[in-house]
């Protein structure tokens, strides 16, 4: 199993800079950064790495316990789950506005979780300001820690902290995996046959070891071995449309799935190849890439497809909209009659292998110097990006660094187009490929 990252949750009031002091400690611009209050409704999950140790950390929307909006409320809810799942908390507050009601609220509101806290002052751009930090005190929630996430101000510091505090590495509290079984999350919409779908593929000249309840009555774990291997299948309930995510079960069914796609090596994405992709299909795929997970689609009730005579039409169809799994195999399957159904296990081997598959070095230059000397790196304001070495610095899922004079010649286009360049020399099939531009004085540190 890939070690289970901890798990960082940003909190606070609306407004605070909780998205951008997300987006400097991940160095992109993923969440959406907007003055207005409310505008991260949903928990927004990204990858970070500070001294060497990686952990995730969710970007949530604004707490406000005071408020009586009914979307303020949800938006709370969302933040809460957060809480829940973390295994360390920054509260942000506001240096400039100083401490309101909604500010005591949280505190008192995450003083009742338990979690281990730090307690950010946004907003603190100079040493006066710094200074006047000490008000935070009154919280009651320890030491406030000032930055300035806008202008990168004791970010550093505040990262050291957040290490510090960090879970050592641990088992991720779900039934326990077994040493060499590969793990496998069945996702998708209610009622795109992912029980149909399931049940085919579990009794079909396989022994089933044991069923296992999950932590939910909605999630079980099923262990199948075929040919000597043991895959985990963890069968959910449906990816709910948010507005139909109300309160007590069904809220509670998306997390799971969430949980799910977060313990899985390989995601089955099952749709509805009858009804066609549809947004929450899109929004899977796009949670599967992020966490890196390795990905099968599995276009279901195909027959109906072909029924209707426009199967190559749907299939690239299918294809384009869910292009945040592109690599992935689509796989033509019908559940209710088993057309199909044999090639999923195969899949899923194959895509975990990919998923850890490590290429040797000396090859990947190779390929670099091959690339290079067909098509030349792109120029920015006269200066030309240079592509010095090329390494495959991790497995699960595959993250190949590039060292460069200055990765901010580099636009998102020219990274897809090393992606692709890779994956046309290497098969990556059902796993996603992560591509880092880093500096030159990064490869003569490692040199050293």
């Amino acid at each position: 199993m890939p070690e289970k990252l901890p798990l960082v949750a940003v909190v606070g009031r609306p407004n605070v800079g909780k998205s951008t002091l997300v987006n400097r400690i991940v160095e992109r611009g993923d969440a959406i950064v907007e003055s207005v209050p409310g505008v991260t409704r949903d928990r927004n999950y990204f990858t970070a790495n500070w001294r060497g140790r990686d952990f995730r950390i969710v970007d949530t929307g604004g707490l406000d316990p005071v408020s009586e909006d009914v979307l303020t409320r949800a938006v709370g809810k969302q933040a809460m789950t957060a809480i829940e799942e973390a295994d360390l908390v920054l509260m942000m507050v506001d240096a400039v506005e100083g401490i309101t009601a909604a500010d005591e609220e949280v505190a008192e509101a995450l003083r009742k979780t338990g979690k281990p806290v730090i307690l950010v002052a946004n907003k603190v751009d100079n040493q006066r300001r710094e200074d006047e930090a000490v008000i935070w005190y009154s919280l009651g929630m320890g030491e406030p820690w000032p930055v300035s996430a806008m202008h990168g101000r004791n970010i550093g510091d505040l990262l050291d902290a957040v290490v510090e505090g960090l879970p050592e590495p641990k088992g991720d509290g779900e039934a326990e995996e077994l040493e060499g079984e590969t793990v496998v999350a069945i996702v998708g919409r209610p009622n795109v046959g992912k029980s149909t779908l399931f049940n085919r593929l579990i009794s079909e000249d396989r022994s089933i070891v044991s069923e296992i309840p999950g932590t939910t009555r909605d999630a079980i774990d099923t262990l199948v071995e075929l040919d000597g291997e043991l895959y985990r299948f963890i069968d959910t309930a449906g990816w709910r449309r948010r507005s139909r995510v109300k309160e007590g079960v069904e809220f509670y069914s998306q997390v799971r799935v969430w949980r799910a796609i977060d313990r899985a090596q390989v995601v089955l994405l099952v749709v509805d190849a009858s009804q066609g992709v549809t947004e929450q299909d899109q929004r899977i795929a796009a949670r599967v890439r992020e966490d890196g997970r390795a990905c099968v689609v599995i276009l279901n009730k195909w027959d109906r497809v072909k029924a209707e005579g426009n199967p190559r039409e749907f299939f690239e169809d299918a294809r384009e909209e869910l292009r945040h799994v592109a690599w992935a195999p689509f796989l033509r399957v019908s559940g209710l009659t088993g057309a199909g159904v044999k090639r999923i296990l195969p899949a899923v081997k194959r895509a975990r292998n990919t998923w850890e598959s490590r290429i040797q070095t000396s090859h990947l230059n190779e390929m670099l110097h091959r690339v290079l000397a067909q098509v030349p790196p792109p120029t920015r304001k006269g200066r030309r990006l240079q592509i010095y070495y090329l390494t495959q610095a991790r497995t699960a899922p595959p993250q190949f660094v590039f060292f460069v004079n200055r990765p901010d010649l580099a636009d998102p286009s020219y990274e897809r187009f090393l992606e692709r360049k890779i994956r046309e020399n290497f098969d990556f099939e059902g796993s996603p490929v992560r591509i880092v531009l880093r500096s030159r004085r990064a490869l003569e540190k490692k040199g050293g």
